[in-house]
Order: structure tokens, then sequence, then C-alpha cells
């Protein structure tokens, strides 16, 4: 008996050490020999800077323009780091015209050299998913981060052609990804789209030869404020010349032609080069007999319309071919020596009495070629202010407008006005003075 109660005595003393009593006398489970390890710390991301905010992209000529991202990672992330393509929203909703192939970008890593980056703006119709397709999107390269660092850079160059100013500003969140897939960096990223300077092709160009017989040229800025650059010398000996026309806009590029009448009748062509320094390509020699006629002018498209010494005014179509620019002359009627000067404006012509008065003649709807005008209109008066007058395309890019110069040569550029699809020169702008040393604007 005295074993027995031994015996008990000593295995109610191992049960009491091995589950002591939990408060409210409930047994407790015994602690772990040995804690678990604890699990990795939760890292939170490092950040994409872009120095100095939103980038301006002016949209035209300027070239180029170059913003950073400076990207801080947290210690211990491992590269190359993957960007996800970065994805922008149509401004205001409305996904409008596709704009990504016509933005051009490059981009340099860590310094290195630069390599096209591509925009996109995929089509919906080409490109069904389960995801939609977004207006523009943009793909920055693969980035190593260096051995030691903590740091990565990205320099992105923007260009854009002028059309796309009207995108405003576009922004998006830029993330990188580590070697797991994991964010390892994020941050915004924005361009700001401005109206620049026009492309070369869509600036017109006014030009006016001097009395020494110098042929110059001024280009339009395209922008508001100063309208014209200054002028570069074409060259000389357009004295030879009774008569200039232009046939259609020339333009800062080197586009457009023209016609010039020698003091033999001779009509000479010149055809736009397409080059900005020489403009014009060597003249060819299209007939003689051209004195015949007191007036010349072209309009755009090619035609030249001729006036003779009895009023009646012509057509010679144009054909588009440098070796022979003019098919056979068409009559339009008789009454144009009413005139004292008749000039292109847009597609059709502004003519003026010696009065001052000023008509205009639309470009008819019509396909009979002997009828290329739908009847005039009188437009205003006090014009014999002006002493020399050139139809140009100079106010905005696509637009027409009307030079004029007053006594004391000071320039004036009139833009032009529509309503009821009819249209005039109007709202007249400052564009120079010192024009008064030319014997001819055109």
């Amino acid at each position: 008996m005295r074993r027995t109660r031994t015996f008990l005595v000593a295995a109610t003393a191992l049960l009491a050490a091995l589950f002591p009593l939990a408060a409210g006398g409930a047994p407790a489970l015994a602690a772990p020999l040995t804690a678990p390890p604890a699990g990795p710390a939760a890292t939170t991301p490092g950040t994409v800077v872009q120095r100095g905010g939103a980038l301006v992209v002016p949209a035209g000529e300027e070239g180029p323009v170059t913003t950073r991202l400076t990207v801080t990672l947290p210690p211990g992330t491992e590269g190359p780091l993957q960007a996800t393509r970065l994805s922008f929203e149509a401004p205001h909703g409305d996904p409008g015209s596709r704009p990504g192939p016509r933005i051009t970008s490059t981009c340099s890593v860590n310094g290195g050299a630069y390599a096209p980056c591509p925009w996109d703006s995929p089509d919906p119709e080409t490109d069904p998913g389960p995801v939609p397709v977004a207006w523009l999107v943009f793909d920055l390269p693969p980035a190593p981060v260096p051995a030691g660092s903590s740091t990565v850079t990205y320099d992105i160059t923007v260009d854009a052609p002028s059309e796309l100013h009207a995108l405003g500003e576009i922004s998006t969140t830029v993330e990188l990804r580590d070697t797991t897939g994991v964010v390892a960096a994020s941050g915004p990223l924005a361009f700001r789209f401005a109206a620049g300077t026009p492309e070369a092709w869509l600036r017109s160009s006014l030009h006016a030869r001097d009395r020494a017989g110098v042929l110059w040229q001024y280009d339009a800025t395209g922008k508001g404020g100063t309208l014209l650059k200054g002028r570069k010398r074409v060259g000389g000996g357009w004295n030879a010349y009774t008569a200039l026309t232009k046939l259609d806009r020339t333009t800062a590029a080197g586009g457009g032609s023209m016609v010039a009448r020698d003091r033999a009748g001779v009509l000479w062509y010149y055809r736009g080069s397409g080059r900005e320094s020489t403009p014009f390509r060597e003249r060819v020699r299209v007939g003689g007999g051209w004195n015949v006629y007191t007036a010349l002018v072209g309009v755009p498209g090619g035609d030249l319309f001729a006036r003779d010494r009895a009023g009646v005014l012509w057509r010679y179509e144009g054909t588009g071919l440098a070796t022979r620019p003019f098919g056979h002359p068409i009559r339009i009627g008789g009454g144009w020596n009413a005139y004292a000067s008749i000039v292109s404006f847009g597609d059709g012509l502004v003519a003026h009495t010696p009065a001052g008065r000023q008509w205009r003649y639309e470009k008819a709807d019509g396909r009979d070629p002997a009828v290329p005008f739908a009847p005039r209109r009188e437009v205003g008066g006090g014009w014999n202010a002006f002493t020399a007058l050139a139809g140009t395309g100079l106010v905005h890019a696509y637009d027409a407008s009307l030079a004029a110069r007053t006594r004391d040569g000071r320039l004036l550029l009139y833009g032009v006005v529509r309503w009821n699809g009819n249209s005039a020169p109007a709202s007249p702008r400052p564009a120079g003075w010192g024009f008064d040393i030319y014997d001819m604007l055109l």
C-alpha cells in the first residue's frame, strides 16, 4: 500500500511539471523548446521621380526635348528591372485620332547609348482582347541595376509634329518590377504637349523683289506675335522680268512654284525645289507671246489666269508637268480691265477697282472650265490706300491671307473671315516695315 501511494505522488508531480495549470485551473500547453524563425520583413517600394515635373514638348519643328527619371530602389533589389507598359488616358475621355505612331522617343538607361523606345496607339479592331485597348501606350526598356548601387536613371527624348499640340497634358504611373515580379519602384510621369513652330512645309512664304533685281523670301513663323521671319536672299537677276506670279502657295520648305515673264514676252516656269536653302529649281521655258497680257495671276492648284489688252480673262489649266505646265487657253469673259489689280486669295481671286473697291471671286462649285468662279461679291472699299497686294497663306498654316503694303512701307497681313460659305480678307495685323524698298510683292 505504501509503495502504491508513493508511485501516485511521483506521477502527480511529473504531470504537474509537464502541464502547469492555467488561470481557472485548466492545463496549459507546454512552450516549444525552440521558436520558429521569423519571415522576411515587408519591403516598401522605392520611388520614381521625374526631374522638373511634366516635360513640356513643343509640337513642331523645334526638335526633341529630354526628361530624366531617377529611380531609387530598396536595398538588395536585383535587376534587370522591367517596366510595366505605360498607358495614357485620352484627354476628356475622347480617344479621337490615334497619335502614338507620330510621337518619336529615344531612351538612355544609366547614361548609356540612346535607342528608340516606341509609342503606339493600338487599333481596337485589330487588337481585341479581354482588356480594353489603350488610347496611347509607351514602353520603357529594361534597366540593369548597377553593382553596389540603389539608383537607376532613364533619360527620355520626345519629339512630336505640330498637330499634336492638341494633346495637352497626359500622365501615367511608372511601375518597375524586379526579377521576382514585385514592384520595386513607382512614380508619376507626365508630358505637356504645347504649340511649337509649325514645320517648314506648313509655313507659307512671301517674296519681294528689290529695285536691284534681287528676290528675297520672308517665311511665316506660324505663330502669333511676330508673323514673319527675317528675309533670306533667293538670288539676283529677277529684274529681267516684267511679271511674276505664284501658281500655288510657296512654303519655307521650298514648296510651290511660280512663273515669270521676261521683257521679250517669254514665260518661264520655276518649280519648287523642296529645299529651304534654294527654293526654286532651274527655270523651264514655257513659250513666247505672253506680252499680249496686262496681268498674270496664279491660283492654288496650278491654274494661271491672264488678262489681255481688251480686258478678256483667259484660263490656262495647270497640268502638273514641268515640261508643259499649262493646257490650251480657255476664255472666261470680258470686262476685267475695270480692275487696277487682280490678286490670288484662297482658292479664288480678289480684284480692285481704281477707286479702291474690292470684289471677291470665290471658286465655283461646278466643273465647267470656262466658269471657274462664282458671281462676284463686293466686300469693301479703301483698298487704293495700298501700293502693293499679294495673296499668300501667311497668317495661319492652312489659311489664306492677303499681304498689303501701305504708302509709307508698312506691311499688313489680312486674315480670312468666313460666313455662309463665303470668305473675304479681314482683321489686318502688322507684319513689318521698310517694304517700300521693293518694287514687287508676290
